[in-house]
């Protein structure tokens, strides 16, 4: 059995934060950059908003004479009347998820303000699965209609909180056309900027091995399917230039003999999903082997 490499006391220590609470002020956690977090559970006893607002005035005062940077206010929705009072305090917003809204203020006034961005990436993942007759199977979207000729393209969609890049293909290929796979390797990711909201974008795409072959296609999400030949999707001159060279990417990939393949290593955190490291691996002359199967990833949904 492999020793505990991390102190889960000191990891807790870092990763949540350290109590406090300023005297007639409110409740948070300090943080490994000498920031304060209020969560919303800090909120449970704050009272009314004039109550919070003598408190936020006092807790400012007593973190500023300690010297504290980052101020990060977790507000939940029931407690949204307290941001107005927050913003006129100099807090603004950061983001905001179903049940709370994140407001920061950062505190020096000698150095500029190194609070991180919140994130700034969707992760999509995509399915390119090839059966051994070298077909890739490729569909139509339904309200894909931006552009005047069709557009044949490798199913796929975005990925769930908590979910891994293979499990989010296997998942978005059942849900759009009915077929079971196995993943096989990731083939290649694509990156955009300027997507949803000013957002960037990631798109990874992983090589799958089909495992049944009747397709029942998502009427709601999806138009048309058919499984071509690669070298066919290739050469069809309706096909966009950027599932051109996905497809490439794998020509080039399987000429070359390399995949990229999962290695998993245990949290630092326990009872977390382990850590997935992606790496350049030889690849077997059948795509569909393993090199090292007993390494294989084969995510159970």
């Amino acid at each position: 059995m492999a020793t505990e490499r991390f102190d889960q006391k000191e990891i807790q220590r870092l990763v949540v934060g350290v109590p406090t609470k300023t005297e007639g002020g409110l409740q948070g956690d300090i943080d490994v950059f000498n920031g304060v977090t209020v969560k919303t559970h800090h909120f449970n006893d704050i009272g009314d908003a004039e109550s919070f607002k003598e408190k936020l005035i006092a807790s400012l005062r007593t973190w500023e004479l300690e010297g504290r940077r980052g101020i990060w206010m977790q507000v939940p929705t029931e407690k949204a009347e307290m941001i107005p009072i927050a913003t006129k305090l100099g807090f603004d917003f950061h983001h905001a998820q179903p049940g709370y809204a994140m407001l920061t203020k950062w505190l020096p006034k000698d150095e500029p303000n190194k609070l991180p961005h919140y994130a700034n990436h969707y992760v999509g993942v995509g399915g390119f699965v090839l059966n051994d007759k070298n077909d890739l199977l490729v569909i139509q979207e339904k309200y894909l209609t931006s552009l005047k000729r069709p557009i044949w393209k490798i199913p796929g969609g975005m990925a769930d909180p908590g979910e891994n890049i293979a499990e989010t293909a296997i998942r978005e290929v059942k849900e759009e056309t009915g077929i079971e796979t196995e993943f096989v390797s990731l083939l290649c990711f694509r990156h955009m900027h300027q997507f949803r909201w000013g957002n960037s974008d990631f798109f990874f795409i992983c090589l799958l091995k089909p495992l049944t072959i009747d397709v029942v296609i998502d009427r709601s999400e999806i138009s048309e399917y058919k499984w071509i030949k690669l070298e066919e999707y290739i050469a069809d001159p309706d096909t966009l230039e950027i599932n051109r060279l996905i497809a490439q990417s794998f020509l080039s990939s399987r000429d070359h003999g390399c995949s990229m393949s999962p290695t998993f290593t245990p949290h630092y955190r326990k009872g977390f999903k382990d850590l997935v490291l992606y790496s350049v691996k030889p690849m077997t002359a059948d795509f569909n082997k393993r090199e090292e199967p007993d390494t294989t990833f084969q995510p159970k949904l």
